[in-house]
């Protein structure tokens, strides 16, 4: 039986044999590697990894942390409600893969100057947004420039402070220039804030909720839940669903209850006390999905006695940490040291589904 912290790396070797990147005899072996039995493994590589997806259906989602208050303003995303959607229903110039690399969304390939202080992205020419026109470099433009300036008031301002300038060479081509080196900006483009979205003569069209993502909206409210139906222009490979309902229920027990019911298909962050009598339900996956985030205890280190780093360690030392994980996280997660990032610390978020979906 696959230990649930192997649930990460049979996905990503799935995705990869799906892809055409990995060979039967290689998915075998790490498979098997992972914890699979030979069995099983074939079987997955049958009807998983070779399997072909099917377009149709409906997905129903229930999701946790959601406000009233909250808005289509990126610069404000800051609920798990706000970066759902945004992912759902808006496009970046690039993006994450299921194996941790760097892909393209908007952008389609990119390059930065030998000293990495001034990059230039090349934009897909079939992007479209939800009302049919076409997402151009000005649209980028606009978009980044909603997060800089002294105006800005968006939380991801400090992302682009060493930007200097932004400029188009065609409708298609955006350059970044910058005030030093920084070879992260393309991973920087994945931030949830930076959504591209329809440029204006004041600056961006936010509030209408239109983007150029694999969903758009038919209706919703914040705080209460979204309908997204399929955007024929999408384009990357997926959007698989025809429709996505995002229902907004804050309470644990509400959401767990409603995907044991049937009632939608999928849930975010299970309670980690009830984890373990979900993952006995024959009908239900739990799905331990590799976050950044982090339980921690700070030390002010210009703080007396902390400010003897002979006093930290002291502390450090004497914390039972896999005890830690083990009654406060109830086993999901692990120690992390220093700076986390994503995968290597706790795997604290959650979702489950049921078997099939």
């Amino acid at each position: 039986m696959t230990k649930p912290k192997d649930l990460g790396l049979i996905d990503r070797l799935t995705n990869e044999a799906r892809l055409g990147r990995l060979s039967r005899r290689a998915f075998m072996r790490h498979s098997v590697a992972a914890g699979l039995t030979t069995a099983t493994a074939t079987g997955l590589w049958t009807s998983e990894a070779k399997a072909q997806p099917k377009s149709g259906g409906a997905f129903r989602v229930a999701i946790h942390d959601n406000n009233s208050s909250d808005t289509h303003n990126p610069g404000t995303y800051l609920s798990v409600q706000q970066i759902f959607l945004a992912h759902t229903h808006r496009s970046f110039l690039t993006l994450i893969n299921t194996d941790q690399t760097l892909g393209g969304d908007v952008a389609e390939d990119w390059s930065g100057s030998e000293d990495a202080s001034e990059w230039t992205f090349k934009m897909r020419d079939n992007v479209t947004f939800h009302d049919g026109s076409k997402v151009t470099a000005d649209d980028v433009i606009a978009s980044m420039n909603f997060h800089r300036g002294d105006a800005s008031t968006s939380a991801a301002k400090a992302l682009l402070a060493d930007v200097v300038d932004i400029t188009k060479t065609d409708d298609l081509t955006v350059v970044f220039k910058l005030a030093g080196p920084n070879a992260d900006l393309p991973w920087l483009m994945t931030d949830y804030h930076l959504a591209i979205l329809p440029a204006t003569e004041d600056g961006i069209d936010w509030e209408s909720g239109i983007g150029c993502g694999p969903y758009k909206i038919v209706d919703g409210e914040f705080g209460v839940g979204f309908k997204l139906e399929r955007h024929d222009g999408w384009h990357l490979e997926g959007a698989y669903f025809d429709t996505v309902e995002m229902i907004a229920i804050n309470d644990p027990n509400a959401r767990q209850t409603a995907l044991v019911t049937g009632d939608v298909d999928a849930v975010s962050a299970i309670d980690l006390k009830t984890m373990a009598l979900m993952q006995r339900n024959p009908n239900l996956l739990v799905d331990n999905v590799p976050s950044a985030s982090a339980i921690t205890m700070p030390m002010h280190c210009d703080t007396a006695p902390f400010d003897d780093v002979k006093v930290r360690m002291a502390l450090k030392l004497a914390m039972n940490r896999d005890e830690i994980v083990e009654k406060i996280a109830f086993g999901a997660a692990i120690p992390g040291n220093d700076f986390h990032h994503s995968p290597g610390p706790a795997l604290l978020s959650r979702r489950a589904r049921p078997v099939g979906v």
